[in-house]
């Protein structure tokens, strides 16, 4: 199986996302809760998150890695402070990474470029 033919598709409340073919329209910032060999973990984890916390919640593939993001932050500051509560869930290795984010009702952002 070749993992970059994973396109953006929705399960459940989250969704992949192939590095390929990059999601967002704005650069931004993620949390990174966990990276996984196993395809069937990283949703096991997203599902588990879905349930505690009201944000987007991403699994990107990173051959051989699936990777669970959480948000769509604009800042990194405002990653870090959302960061604690991820840690307080249980989730002490999560960390905050920058990533191409979706950013909602901002007259600042044009989703077709600059």
């Amino acid at each position: 199986m070749v993992l970059s033919s994973i396109l953006l598709a929705q399960v459940g409340g989250w969704v992949f996302i192939d590095p390929d073919r990059p999601i967002g329209n704005a650069q931004g910032w993620r949390i990174q809760v966990g990276a996984f060999i196993y395809r069937s973990n990283a949703e096991r984890t997203a599902t588990i998150l879905e349930r505690k916390i009201n944000l987007p919640i991403y699994i990107i593939v990173e051959n051989p890695w699936y990777k669970v993001l959480v948000g769509d932050f604009r800042t990194k500051e405002e990653a870090e402070e959302y960061l604690d509560i991820i840690h307080k869930l249980g989730y002490e290795d999560a960390f905050v990474r920058e990533s191409m984010v979706n950013i909602q009702n901002d007259e600042n952002v044009n989703p077709s470029g600059p």
